[in-house]
């Protein structure tokens, strides 16, 4: 539908997230630090996640619930806006 947030792995060279997320988000947000995972009960993970992670807002057709919901949660991190992420550049090097 095109429409929510997702917490994704920041794999930012990858082609997944270049087809996904790049050509597709509203916006991002890279947190901070490694974030830990709780189970069903409540009890913290010894460990933390592993990787990098990043909230990625879609709001297709215009809106813009998702992107503001990432932008204002007070969670801790780099918050890239807009839609505008470079495609099919040429590179020189």
């Amino acid at each position: 539908h095109g429409t929510g947030i997702a917490l994704l792995p920041a794999s930012t060279d990858t082609a997944w997230f270049q087809e996904s997320v790049w050509a597709m988000a509203s916006a991002l947000l890279f947190l901070r630090g490694r974030p830990h995972f709780h189970d069903n009960k409540g009890v913290r993970a010894k460990g933390n996640c592993g990787r990098a992670i990043v909230l990625v807002a879609y709001d297709r057709g215009g809106g813009i619930a998702n992107w503001r919901a990432i932008r204002d949660s007070g969670l801790p991190g780099a918050y890239v806006p807009g839609a505008h992420f470079v495609q099919n550049a040429k590179v020189s090097w």
